[in-house]
Protein backbone atom coordinates (compact mmCIF):
# COMPACT_ATOMS: atom_id res chain seq x y z
CA UNK A 1 0.00 0.00 0.00
CA UNK A 2 3.29 2.59 0.78
CA UNK A 3 4.40 1.56 -2.31
CA UNK A 4 1.29 2.25 -4.43
CA UNK A 5 0.40 5.66 -2.74
CA UNK A 6 3.93 6.84 -3.71
CA UNK A 7 3.47 5.74 -7.43
CA UNK A 8 0.70 7.66 -7.17
CA UNK A 9 1.84 11.22 -5.64
CA UNK A 10 5.08 11.02 -7.85
CA UNK A 11 3.33 10.30 -11.13
CA UNK A 12 2.34 14.10 -10.92
CA UNK A 13 5.84 14.97 -10.56
CA UNK A 14 7.19 12.99 -12.75
CA UNK A 15 5.20 13.41 -15.40
CA UNK A 16 6.12 17.57 -15.30
CA UNK A 17 9.88 16.20 -15.05
CA UNK A 18 8.96 14.15 -18.72
CA UNK A 19 7.35 16.92 -20.38
CA UNK A 20 9.79 19.80 -19.67
CA UNK A 21 12.53 16.91 -21.17
CA UNK A 22 9.93 16.93 -23.86
CA UNK A 23 10.44 19.69 -24.34
CA UNK A 24 13.97 20.25 -24.50
CA UNK A 25 14.37 17.23 -26.51
CA UNK A 26 12.18 18.92 -29.25
CA UNK A 27 14.37 22.02 -29.31
CA UNK A 28 16.74 20.32 -30.01
CA UNK A 29 15.78 17.56 -32.76
CA UNK A 30 13.27 20.55 -34.51
CA UNK A 31 15.66 22.96 -34.21
CA UNK A 32 18.59 20.79 -35.85
CA UNK A 33 16.04 19.71 -38.57
CA UNK A 34 15.19 23.80 -39.09
CA UNK A 35 19.14 24.33 -39.62
CA UNK A 36 19.48 23.78 -43.33
CA UNK A 37 15.89 26.08 -43.92
CA UNK A 38 17.10 28.81 -41.68
CA UNK A 39 20.46 28.65 -43.84
CA UNK A 40 18.67 28.96 -47.10
CA UNK A 41 16.77 31.60 -45.81
CA UNK A 42 19.83 33.44 -44.49
CA UNK A 43 21.87 32.96 -47.90
CA UNK A 44 18.75 34.42 -49.98
CA UNK A 45 18.38 37.12 -47.52
CA UNK A 46 21.86 38.40 -47.90
CA UNK A 47 22.00 37.59 -51.81
CA UNK A 48 18.97 39.81 -52.19
CA UNK A 49 19.89 43.52 -51.95
CA UNK A 50 17.53 45.97 -49.39
CA UNK A 51 16.43 47.98 -51.91
CA UNK A 52 15.08 45.59 -54.24
CA UNK A 53 11.25 46.34 -54.74
CA UNK A 54 11.04 42.17 -54.14
CA UNK A 55 12.64 41.46 -51.42
CA UNK A 56 9.75 40.49 -48.93
CA UNK A 57 8.21 38.22 -51.86
CA UNK A 58 11.65 36.13 -52.24
CA UNK A 59 12.39 35.81 -48.31
CA UNK A 60 8.52 35.39 -47.88
CA UNK A 61 9.08 32.57 -50.59
CA UNK A 62 12.54 31.42 -48.90
CA UNK A 63 10.87 30.95 -45.84
CA UNK A 64 7.77 28.89 -47.17
CA UNK A 65 10.22 26.87 -48.94
CA UNK A 66 12.33 26.63 -45.96
CA UNK A 67 9.26 25.68 -44.05
CA UNK A 68 9.45 22.08 -46.41
CA UNK A 69 12.61 21.23 -46.45
CA UNK A 70 12.44 21.26 -42.55
CA UNK A 71 9.38 19.13 -42.51
CA UNK A 72 11.52 16.58 -44.87
CA UNK A 73 14.77 16.86 -42.98
CA UNK A 74 13.22 15.47 -40.20
CA UNK A 75 12.80 12.49 -42.19
CA UNK A 76 15.60 11.46 -41.62
CA UNK A 77 16.54 13.25 -37.89
CA UNK A 78 13.77 11.91 -36.24
CA UNK A 79 14.27 7.54 -36.87
CA UNK A 80 18.35 8.53 -35.98
CA UNK A 81 17.18 9.81 -32.66
CA UNK A 82 16.03 6.79 -31.90
CA UNK A 83 19.19 5.69 -31.20
CA UNK A 84 20.50 8.64 -29.38
CA UNK A 85 17.42 8.63 -26.38
CA UNK A 86 17.86 4.47 -26.10
CA UNK A 87 14.08 4.33 -27.42
CA UNK A 88 13.93 1.88 -30.45
CA UNK A 89 10.54 1.22 -30.39
CA UNK A 90 7.56 0.54 -28.19
CA UNK A 91 8.08 -2.48 -26.42
CA UNK A 92 5.50 -5.57 -25.97
CA UNK A 93 3.88 -6.31 -22.45
CA UNK A 94 2.10 -5.25 -20.11
CA UNK A 95 3.96 -2.34 -17.73
CA UNK A 96 3.38 0.08 -14.75
CA UNK A 97 3.40 3.88 -15.98
CA UNK A 98 6.16 4.28 -14.18
CA UNK A 99 9.00 1.70 -15.44
CA UNK A 100 11.54 1.86 -18.21
CA UNK A 101 9.38 -0.01 -21.03
CA UNK A 102 6.61 2.63 -20.21
CA UNK A 103 9.71 5.03 -21.10
CA UNK A 104 10.81 3.54 -23.86
CA UNK A 105 7.47 3.56 -25.10
CA UNK A 106 6.35 7.81 -23.97
CA UNK A 107 10.35 8.31 -25.55
CA UNK A 108 9.71 6.86 -28.80
CA UNK A 109 6.07 7.82 -29.99
CA UNK A 110 6.96 11.45 -28.87
CA UNK A 111 9.21 11.49 -31.73
CA UNK A 112 6.91 10.22 -34.03
CA UNK A 113 4.68 13.51 -32.26
CA UNK A 114 7.37 15.77 -33.30
CA UNK A 115 6.64 15.01 -37.03
CA UNK A 116 2.72 14.61 -36.61
CA UNK A 117 2.37 17.75 -35.10
CA UNK A 118 4.73 20.08 -36.99
CA UNK A 119 4.49 18.53 -40.58
CA UNK A 120 2.81 15.37 -41.04
CA UNK A 121 -0.28 16.17 -42.73
CA UNK A 122 2.01 17.66 -45.62
CA UNK A 123 3.13 14.28 -46.60
CA UNK A 124 -0.55 12.04 -46.27
CA UNK A 125 -0.41 9.82 -49.36
CA UNK A 126 3.04 10.35 -50.15
CA UNK A 127 5.94 7.79 -50.14
CA UNK A 128 7.55 10.09 -48.02
CA UNK A 129 5.21 9.08 -44.56
CA UNK A 130 5.88 5.78 -45.83
CA UNK A 131 9.35 6.31 -45.53
CA UNK A 132 9.04 7.88 -42.63
CA UNK A 133 6.90 5.14 -41.42
CA UNK A 134 9.68 2.67 -42.01
CA UNK A 135 12.73 4.70 -40.66
CA UNK A 136 10.49 4.34 -37.22
CA UNK A 137 10.17 0.84 -37.71
CA UNK A 138 6.91 -0.10 -39.42
CA UNK A 139 6.95 -3.25 -42.22
CA UNK A 140 5.15 -1.49 -45.29
CA UNK A 141 4.42 -3.38 -48.29
CA UNK A 142 4.09 -2.23 -51.70
CA UNK A 143 1.71 0.81 -52.67
CA UNK A 144 0.20 1.03 -49.48
CA UNK A 145 -1.28 4.00 -49.34
CA UNK A 146 -1.46 5.80 -45.93
CA UNK A 147 -4.18 8.54 -45.24
CA UNK A 148 -3.98 9.55 -41.69
CA UNK A 149 -1.90 11.30 -39.03
CA UNK A 150 -2.73 9.19 -35.91
CA UNK A 151 -0.36 6.25 -36.39
CA UNK A 152 2.19 5.23 -33.34
CA UNK A 153 3.96 2.46 -32.21
CA UNK A 154 5.24 1.85 -35.73
CA UNK A 155 7.67 -0.99 -34.78
CA UNK A 156 5.03 -3.43 -33.90
CA UNK A 157 2.76 -2.97 -36.96
CA UNK A 158 3.14 -4.79 -40.29
CA UNK A 159 0.99 -3.75 -43.44
CA UNK A 160 0.76 -5.51 -46.97
CA UNK A 161 0.80 -5.11 -49.99
CA UNK A 162 -1.78 -2.75 -51.86
CA UNK A 163 -3.57 -1.88 -48.64
CA UNK A 164 -5.29 1.61 -47.93
CA UNK A 165 -5.86 2.94 -44.38
CA UNK A 166 -8.05 5.78 -45.08
CA UNK A 167 -8.33 9.24 -43.65
CA UNK A 168 -8.11 10.16 -39.87
CA UNK A 169 -7.88 6.30 -39.26
CA UNK A 170 -6.15 5.62 -35.59
CA UNK A 171 -3.80 2.94 -36.04
CA UNK A 172 -1.57 1.89 -32.39
CA UNK A 173 -0.64 -0.70 -30.55
CA UNK A 174 -0.87 0.53 -27.22
CA UNK A 175 -3.50 1.25 -24.86
CA UNK A 176 -4.49 2.36 -20.77
CA UNK A 177 -5.71 -0.42 -19.02
CA UNK A 178 -6.54 -1.20 -15.42
CA UNK A 179 -3.12 1.47 -13.99
CA UNK A 180 -1.07 -0.22 -17.27
CA UNK A 181 0.18 0.35 -20.75
CA UNK A 182 -0.90 -2.86 -22.51
CA UNK A 183 1.32 -3.35 -25.86
CA UNK A 184 1.05 -5.67 -28.88
CA UNK A 185 1.56 -5.78 -32.20
CA UNK A 186 -0.76 -5.31 -35.19
CA UNK A 187 -0.81 -7.31 -38.45
CA UNK A 188 -2.69 -5.94 -41.13
CA UNK A 189 -2.81 -8.25 -44.53
CA UNK A 190 -2.17 -7.78 -48.27
CA UNK A 191 -5.10 -5.48 -50.22
CA UNK A 192 -7.13 -4.45 -46.96
CA UNK A 193 -9.33 -1.43 -47.11
CA UNK A 194 -9.73 0.56 -43.58
CA UNK A 195 -12.36 2.88 -44.05
CA UNK A 196 -12.17 7.07 -42.35
CA UNK A 197 -11.74 7.83 -39.10
CA UNK A 198 -11.63 3.50 -38.02
CA UNK A 199 -9.86 2.58 -34.84
CA UNK A 200 -7.46 0.16 -35.12
CA UNK A 201 -5.73 -1.30 -31.10
CA UNK A 202 -3.08 -3.66 -29.95
CA UNK A 203 -3.48 -7.21 -30.92
CA UNK A 204 -5.46 -6.47 -33.86
CA UNK A 205 -4.79 -9.11 -36.99
CA UNK A 206 -6.80 -8.49 -40.05
CA UNK A 207 -6.31 -10.84 -43.23
CA UNK A 208 -5.86 -10.32 -46.77
CA UNK A 209 -8.55 -8.60 -48.54
CA UNK A 210 -10.49 -7.67 -45.53
CA UNK A 211 -12.38 -4.53 -45.15
CA UNK A 212 -12.93 -2.44 -42.15
CA UNK A 213 -16.16 0.02 -42.68
CA UNK A 214 -15.58 3.87 -41.56
CA UNK A 215 -15.97 4.82 -38.23
CA UNK A 216 -15.55 1.07 -36.81
CA UNK A 217 -13.92 0.01 -33.96
CA UNK A 218 -11.60 -2.89 -34.10
CA UNK A 219 -11.52 -3.87 -30.47
CA UNK A 220 -8.52 -4.92 -28.26
CA UNK A 221 -6.84 -8.63 -30.06
CA UNK A 222 -9.69 -8.50 -32.73
CA UNK A 223 -8.85 -11.53 -35.71
CA UNK A 224 -10.62 -10.61 -38.81
CA UNK A 225 -10.42 -13.27 -41.84
CA UNK A 226 -9.38 -13.05 -44.97
CA UNK A 227 -12.22 -11.35 -47.07
CA UNK A 228 -14.32 -10.40 -44.26
CA UNK A 229 -16.29 -7.27 -43.76
CA UNK A 230 -16.45 -5.53 -40.04
CA UNK A 231 -18.32 -2.45 -38.88
CA UNK A 232 -19.76 -1.37 -35.87
CA UNK A 233 -18.81 -0.16 -32.46
CA UNK A 234 -17.53 -2.40 -30.76
CA UNK A 235 -17.19 -3.82 -35.03
CA UNK A 236 -18.34 -7.25 -35.81
CA UNK A 237 -18.71 -9.34 -38.46
CA UNK A 238 -20.88 -8.41 -41.07
CA UNK A 239 -20.26 -10.20 -44.37
CA UNK A 240 -17.58 -11.37 -46.75
CA UNK A 241 -16.37 -10.51 -49.98
CA UNK A 242 -17.49 -12.30 -52.72
CA UNK A 243 -16.38 -12.60 -56.27
CA UNK A 244 -19.86 -13.29 -57.19
CA UNK A 245 -20.46 -9.74 -56.25
CA UNK A 246 -18.54 -7.78 -58.60
CA UNK A 247 -20.52 -6.16 -62.01
CA UNK A 248 -20.06 -7.86 -64.72
CA UNK A 249 -17.08 -6.60 -67.05
CA UNK A 250 -16.17 -6.65 -70.71
CA UNK A 251 -13.23 -9.96 -71.21
CA UNK A 252 -9.86 -9.25 -70.52
CA UNK A 253 -9.32 -9.68 -74.17
CA UNK A 254 -11.38 -7.18 -74.90
CA UNK A 255 -9.65 -4.22 -73.05
CA UNK A 256 -5.93 -6.14 -73.72
CA UNK A 257 -6.21 -7.56 -77.51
Amino acid sequence: MVQRDFRASALTPLQVVASVFLYLEAALLLGLSAYPAVRLWALVSDLVPRGNPWRLLILTMAAVLGYFIFGLTQIAVLPAARWLTFSLGTPVGHFAFLSFPAWRWASYNALTLMFRFSFLNWVRLTPFLNLFHRLMGMKIGKRVQINTAVVGDQNLISIGDDTVIGGDVTLVAHVAERGKLVTAPVRIGRNVTVGIMAVILPGCEIGDGAVIAAGAVLSKGAKVGPGEIWAGVPARRIGRKSESRRPPGPPVSAIFP
